[in-house]
């Protein structure tokens, strides 16, 4: 694949808001790509179109060179293309055990990853050592989990797949410093991995320095390059 992420004359609405109005961009092969931006300007709603989780209302958007229909997943796995995301609120399955949730995306695309059952709970159980979750964790539901683990198991459930494309909504919200180190490295390492395009959708100034890249500002359905001195940025608490 040479090709990265690229959005063409893309506009969406979600209901008043113009979240985007015919904006094209591009993120290079192994590029990363911050937003900030006030509450209630859609940066979610952004990601969401970027990572190929809802269509726009015009223009396309490509990953990898191909375009995006988000009724149709298995069309880009077919072609290399394997998407990790960690949503807002860490959007685990309730009614499934962290290592289920974890093991969810490989278990979906085993026969197109060749994965027997075996290599899928190891792999899992591998992720989320990685990331510290371990003993009676694995097998307790998200509702038992502290967010902060909880936020470790959807690092996990991404990182599992091994991306190549990375989308990460508010990825250190609510974490305590500990947990948000745990993420901060995470997403550094991607950052470093010029076989990851990411896109990364946080307000919070520690992660923003610690990524040391370029911001870019949602508003007014557009991405500005955004001055970092003037930015509404929020430090972790």
């Amino acid at each position: 694949m040479t090709d990265g992420l690229e959005l063409r004359d893309v506009s969406l609405r979600r209901g008043r808001l113009n979240v985007l109005d015919h904006e094209s961009l591009r993120v290079a092969r192994g590029g990363t790509l911050v937003v900030t931006g006030a509450n209630g300007m859609g940066k979610s709603s952004f990601l969401h179109l970027a990572g190929g989780l809802v269509s726009p209302d015009l223009g396309e958007v490509r990953i990898a060179g191909h375009p995006v229909n988000p009724a149709r997943p298995e069309a880009l796995i077919n072609v290399g293309v394997r998407r990790g995301f960690v949503f807002q609120q860490g959007g685990l399955v309730a009614n499934l055990s962290a290592l289920d949730n974890v093991a969810l995306p490989l278990r979906y695309h085993a026969d197109r990853l060749g994965l027997s059952d075996a290599l899928v709970e190891s792999r899992a159980r591998f992720c989320l050592g990685a990331v510290g979750v371990e003993g009676a964790n694995l097998h307790a539901l998200p509702g038992r989990l502290s967010f902060g683990i909880a936020k470790r198991v959807a690092f996990a459930r991404a990182v599992a797949i091994e991306p190549n494309f990375a989308f990460f909504d508010d990825p250190d919200g609510g974490l305590d410093h500990e947990n948000a180190e745990v993420v901060h490295d995470i997403l550094v390492s991607f950052r470093d991995d010029p076989n990851v395009t990411m896109i990364v959708a946080t307000n919070h100034r520690g992660l923003i320095e610690r990524l040391a890249l370029p911001v870019h500002e949602l508003a007014g359905g557009r991405l500005h390059r955004a001055d970092p001195s003037t930015t509404p940025l929020r430090s972790l608490i």
